[in-house]
């Protein structure tokens, strides 16, 4: 009885994740991504890419600023503002001082983090990964272990607290587990699954074509979903996926590891700290993760304290809920496909 009304107040709570869902899709929730380039030992290039959920005419100035960088006016840079542009700028090769990236917005950061990326004429490319709230970021030039370990870790929390396709999926697995020591048990399969995969993709071992990877993600939520419909119609009771949900959640982690590989490719990882960089990017999914699961847990005996007299709507919000589960992860699915096979 009380599994059951755990499963009813889990899927209410994956209401307000369906509506984003819906709304950005599940991979446009990407940081702001600049990168500097040095092109010579007076050059720098600078680039960025802004993720498409940004509103048009939203989108922020982003400058280098460093007393002696101006921009080369011989170069074609891009517009002061945009989904992508660049720049190109000329600074005194005697500079040492670190570099600062401002990022201007015209209103306000609408929430969403950035990523910056150095990358020198020699030595391993730094990363700053940086919350909303910061619109001047500075660029160290010295990559210490501490530094690593902070920056990695933090990556690790927000790619997985961003991407809500990997939520939607820890959610299902929530609702299947029901108990609180299946729920252990599956989570762990799934947190050891794509820990290997992770490793092995990131350190270019064994990797699957990201595109494919995506479209299997999309298609392990719609099956999750599909059982949750069938065992709340009395005809899943005995499948394969309930009596054995860490088997279920152990596969299909290892596609989602390849899935947090794709970001942690797209960073890099620092030549010299390569497994502690992956150690702490995969330290923070687990923390992001833990961390949903308990704000979940929270909520969840929150509303069944208060909610528990109105059990009959529960039930037909509840079918809502799983149905949009399967509608969104369909959606994906599409759209995902069409990708692949473009």
């Amino acid at each position: 009885m009380l599994a059951s009304m755990m499963r009813r107040l889990l899927l209410l709570l994956s209401v307000s994740l369906l509506l984003l869902s819906v709304t950005i899709g599940a991979d446009e929730a990407r940081p702001v991504y600049v990168e500097v380039t040095q092109m010579s030992d007076s050059e720098y290039l600078l680039k960025w890419k802004i993720p498409p959920v940004m509103s048009q005419g939203q989108e922020p100035a982003i400058e280098l600023r460093q007393s002696n960088c101006r921009i080369n006016k011989g170069a074609v840079a891009g517009k002061p503002a945009g989904l992508v542009g660049r720049k190109l700028y000329r600074c005194d090769s005697n500079t040492q001082a670190d570099y600062q990236i401002e990022l201007i917005y015209p209103n306000s950061n609408p929430a969403l983090t950035s990523l910056i990326v150095f990358k020198p004429l020699s030595g391993d490319p730094v990363q700053v990964f940086s919350g909303p709230e910061e619109t001047l970021v500075t660029l160290s030039l010295v990559t210490s272990p501490a530094a690593v370990a902070k920056q990695y870790t933090v990556a690790g929390i927000e790619h997985i607290l961003i991407g809500t396709d990997h939520l939607l999926f820890v959610l299902c697995l929530m609702m299947i587990a029901g108990s609180f020591k299946r729920l252990v048990l599956t989570v762990t399969g799934f947190t050891v699954a794509h820990s290997i995969t992770l490793s092995l993709a990131t350190l270019d071992i064994f990797r699957l074509p990201t595109e494919l990877v995506e479209l299997l993600i999309a298609l392990s939520i719609l099956l999750l979903a599909a059982e949750i419909v069938k065992h709340r119609a009395g005809g899943a009771k005995d499948s394969f996926t309930w009596r054995y949900p860490v088997s279920v959640s152990a596969v299909f982690g290892l596609l989602h590891g390849f899935g947090f590989a794709v970001v942690l490719q797209e960073l890099g990882l620092p030549s010299a700290m390569k497994v502690q960089a992956l150690l702490f990017f995969n330290i923070g999914v687990e923390l992001g993760q833990l961390a949903f699961i308990v704000m979940v847990s929270i909520v969840v005996l929150i509303v069944r304290h208060w909610m528990v007299t109105q059990a009959r709507h529960q039930d037909r919000l509840a079918q809502l809920v799983v149905y949009s589960i399967g509608v969104c992860s369909a959606y994906w699915l599409f759209e995902r496909s069409a990708l692949l096979f473009m």
